[in-house]
């Protein structure tokens, strides 16, 4: 007959036994990382000027190597083939331009380590460039004889005015025109995203002359990017129009 003693002993031994017997599980952290992929590289071009006139072939051709690969913008939306634009391999051509076609088209080649694009400002236009700062020479065909009939404000050249979108690199001048008549002569102020536009609101300033319904601001930076109206009136009534400058800035992002 087994003595409680001995059964105590005999239950203590066997659990030890057990105990030595059950495997350890050590948990371990996986610190293993996976290979991370190279960033992209993006290579941006100062944009090439082209000026072209109103009827003319357009024709821009992309310096990229891979032009199986090639894509073409203008003003950042997409362009494809149509009655008017053909695309073969690196070439690009708009047949018949007109001032809506001035902007800034890019060609972009993607590839697996980086994506690079070429820039190009297009102006199609028979008049003095936006970009330049030149005294007009034919401001005398914006002056409209009035007779004794009181008139109100009316635009005297709506071709100046059909290039809404202005894209220009970074320190270039930049002129906006809005030709009008009216009788009395009507007064011209500018606004800046549908506020009065001040001369020390910009590093600066800028010019305004008012023979040629013009605004002109040179060497333009980032922060001048946005919306410009004139204000044309007089008092018999008012009338006004919108600009939309965009500052390009070259540079190389790694």
């Amino acid at each position: 007959m087994v003595s409680w003693g001995r059964f105590l002993c005999l239950v203590v031994v066997t659990m030890a036994t057990l105990a030595l017997a059950r495997p350890s599980f050590n948990l371990v952290e996986d610190t293993t990382l996976e290979p991370e992929e190279p960033p992209t590289k993006y290579q941006i071009s100062q944009p090439e000027v082209y000026v072209a006139a109103p009827g003319e072939s357009l024709e821009l051709r992309c310096p990229l190597r891979d032009a199986t690969m090639i894509s073409w913008t203008k003003d950042g939306v997409h362009l494809g083939p149509n009655n008017r634009t053909v695309l073969i391999g690196e070439y690009l051509q708009v047949k018949g331009a007109t001032p809506r076609d001035s902007g800034l088209y890019a060609c972009t080649a993607a590839r697996p380590v980086d994506s690079e694009a070429v820039y190009f400002m297009v102006n199609v236009t028979d008049a003095i460039s936006s970009g330049d700062d030149e005294d007009d020479t034919e401001g005398s065909e914006d002056f409209v004889s009035e007779n004794n009939n009181k008139r109100a404000p009316y635009w005297t050249n709506t071709e100046k005015m059909e290039k809404r979108l202005h894209a220009v690199p970074a320190a270039n001048t930049v002129k906006f025109r809005c030709p009008a008549g009216g009788n009395p002569t009507p007064t011209m102020r500018w606004l800046k995203n549908g506020k009065e536009f001040k001369q020390e609101h910009r590093i600066g300033g800028y010019k305004v002359r008012n023979q040629h319904w013009s605004l002109i601001m040179e060497s333009v930076v980032p922060s001048d990017k946005g919306n410009y109206t004139c204000v044309v009136e007089n008092e018999y009534g008012s009338i006004n129009h919108t600009y939309h400058l965009d500052v390009v800035v070259s540079h190389v992002l790694r």
